[in-house]
């Protein structure tokens, strides 16, 4: 019997096999863009935010692969690389202070922590707020990709 995550989790995995510079959609290659200037003027935090199927995992995906981020779906028990990737964090002031804590322990240089709204004292802050045509950008890649387009994120969505 087939877990009824099974195409879900499918999709995941060749996604971030495939995850790549030539896959992002304009607006992503923007706020990877902001990211990368923020991290050039050495700001420890980085609020990466923007609403659910957006394509935020796919981009911090991206960036994990470009440079020497490590990526957690939360935060960990412990760090292994001064700049670390947190996605699907909380926006609220008790969750960002934690991560604040967490960072100073555990001697994090950067952080990047996703969240769908602006994290409370978290900055600064990179919004991927995608047009209609984002959604148009990554339903082509799907369809390169072999994916199912009746899945692929769109404007409805939100």
């Amino acid at each position: 019997m087939t877990s009824p995550n099974a195409k879900v989790l499918t999709r995941m995995n060749t996604l971030k096999q495939a995850a790549g510079n030539e896959l992002l959609t304009d607006a992503q290659e923007a706020a990877l863009a902001a990211i990368k200037d923020h991290r050039k003027d050495d700001a420890k935090f980085i609020n990466l935010h923007g609403p659910q199927h957006a394509g935020k995992t796919f981009l911090c995906w991206v960036l994990q692969q470009d440079t020497d981020w490590a990526y957690y779906q939360a935060l960990p028990d412990n760090a292994n690389t001064p700049t670390t990737i947190y996605d699907h964090g909380n926006p609220d002031r008790r969750a960002t202070r934690k991560l604040r804590n967490h960072a100073s322990i555990n001697g994090l240089a950067t952080v990047i922590y996703v969240t769908e709204r602006p994290a409370e004292e978290v900055y600064p802050r990179v919004e991927l707020d995608p047009p209609e045509e984002h959604y148009s950008e990554i339903a082509s890649n799907w369809a390169d990709l072999d994916l199912d387009l009746e899945t692929a994120p769109s404007p409805i969505q939100q």
